[in-house]
């Protein structure tokens, strides 16, 4: 057998595949790896990979994206909201070429954005089934709703010492501490910082590890702040993870999430005790809270105000009643005893000695003692006889 060029041989390969590819576009669902992104130059280069399931590698090619196609990246990340990077299965219309000193590589011309939701969507739901299934005491379905042991924890009258995890110096940061300063009521809130990686490779790790040691500091916190701002919004994959799902469902003390994702709820906004969409947001929801509990403590204090007043009202007004019944009970009984005085006086004026003898009566004395039975008196005794205008002495006979 004659040998041949290299040359013609790679010319043979390109017409071969021109003959079969040329012209043709074909749907193709491969693994990005070893991504080479030029943003600045409008090109990339990548390596499209299929796997096993063991996750050996059954076929790799390289591909690239041109200039021309260069927008389909971003149109995929603001469709999805996942970055185009590595390890991420796609959906990718290719066109195959081959040059003689290149070799062989795949044209990038699309990328279905539905695809990538269908499989972020499975993925997620794959997590809360297996926290369903492995911990039905911290997360389960009420009418198509997850309820976790988080979201039941009761609220504080007073969301005021907080755990603040975050990343150290981010916007998220800044945000926040920013907008509770701020609050126009003047409130006063202690926030100890848990300063940590918020995203990106192994941020669930990292953000579980901090939960732990807020639950191990011995300090009563109210509420477990997570906020995250300033950097991507596109690297949110910590927050749909079986870690973050499970740490944030069965921690002890109610957590808010602020962790900025515009379009999407992730697992752990889906099962902490509450979900904002911003940092900002997050501190104002506490401020919020706090304002409700002053709200309604004023509220109390003047119902008890016009409960107190409506009382002493009351109680002055049955007062007065009391008095003026006292006025009248007594007014009677001192003209009733005026009156009962009166005829008892009438009476003894009456039944004086000198009213009596004035009336022809005499009193029978013995040495000034008044005699007044028979016996008493002997023949011979000498009596005074006590009339109304003088004394009379008598001898007994």
């Amino acid at each position: 057998m004659s040998p041949i060029r290299l040359s013609d041989l790679a010319f043979t390969l390109e017409a071969v595949l021109d003959d079969a590819f040329g012209q043709k576009a074909v749907w193709v669902i491969a693994e990005t790896s070893d991504i080479k992104n030029y943003p600045d130059r409008g090109y990339c280069f990548l390596t499209l990979v299929e796997r096993e399931a063991g996750r050996e590698t059954v076929a790799k090619l390289e591909a690239c994206i041109w200039r021309r196609n260069y927008h389909i990246i971003k149109s995929f990340e603001k469709a999805t909201g996942v970055a185009f990077a590595r390890n991420i299965q796609l959906l990718l219309q290719v066109a195959v070429s081959f040059s003689p000193v290149y070799g062989l590589r795949l044209e990038i011309l699309q990328i279905d954005s539905s695809y990538t939701l269908g499989n972020i969507e499975r993925e997620r739901q794959a997590v809360l089934d297996a926290l369903l299934l492995d911990h039905p005491e911290l997360v389960w379905l009420e009418a198509g709703q997850y309820i976790t042991a988080n979201q039941l924890l009761p609220r504080p009258a007073v969301m005021q010492r907080i755990a603040l995890i975050t990343a150290p110096g981010s916007d998220g940061w800044r945000d926040f501490r920013h907008e509770l300063a701020q609050n126009p009521y003047g409130y006063d809130f202690v926030v100890d910082e848990y300063l940590t990686q918020i995203q990106g490779k192994g941020a669930e790790k990292a953000i579980a590890g901090q939960l732990d040691r807020i639950l191990n500091s011995g300090r009563a916190y109210e509420a477990v702040v997570i906020v995250r701002g300033g950097g991507s919004q596109l690297d949110f994959g910590s927050f749909d993870t079986y870690q973050m799902g499970h740490a944030v469902a069965g921690f002890p003390i109610p957590i808010l999430a602020g962790i900025g994702h515009e379009r999407n709820v992730s697992i752990t906004d889906l099962l902490c005790h509450e979900s904002v969409k911003t940092p900002t947001k997050a501190a104002a929801f506490l401020i919020d809270h706090n304002r409700s509990f002053e709200e309604s403590c004023l509220l109390l204090r003047d119902r008890l105000s016009l409960i107190t007043r409506d009382a002493l009202l009351m109680a002055r007004e049955q007062l007065d009643s009391e008095t003026e019944r006292l006025r009248f009970v007594l007014h009677n009984y001192f003209r009733d005893r005026h009156t009962e005085l009166a005829e008892k006086a009438v009476t003894i004026r009456h039944l004086d000695p000198s009213n009596i003898l004035r009336r022809g009566y005499a009193l029978l004395l013995r040495n000034n003692h008044i005699i007044t039975h028979r016996s008493a008196v002997e023949a011979g005794d000498e009596l005074q006889v006590q009339l109304h205008d003088g004394t009379i002495t008598v001898i007994s006979q």
